[in-house]
């Protein structure tokens, strides 16, 4: 049997320090990210959408210090409990007045 423990370790401790979140990949879209059970007790960095990804690795996760635009980890991070006001939108305003 394959000992996980260094590697959720590793993966822990990319993610560990305050305000850093994830991105998938070569993403775009930054989550937030919470722990959760992988194989046997162990705990890995997973995103708080639970978005799925697939072919997981520990280098499918990429740290940043970006502020998290995923709307549903967005949702999930707001303690207040209220509905995010809008919409992110696709494209910018620069694009919406380029338009004719």
């Amino acid at each position: 049997m394959t000992d996980f423990a260094p590697l959720a370790a590793s993966a822990r401790a990319s993610f560990g320090d305050p305000g850093v979140h994830a991105i998938v990949r070569n993403g775009r879209t930054v989550h937030a990210v919470s722990l959760g059970r992988w194989f046997g007790s162990e705990d890995v960095p997973e995103l708080l959408c639970h978005t799925g990804v697939a072919g997981w690795s520990p280098s499918a996760l990429q740290p940043t210090r970006a502020d998290v635009s995923c709307v549903r980890c967005l949702r999930s991070l707001n303690a207040d409990g209220d509905a995010l006001s809008s919409q992110l939108s696709l494209f910018g305003r620069d694009w919406l007045s380029d338009t004719p």
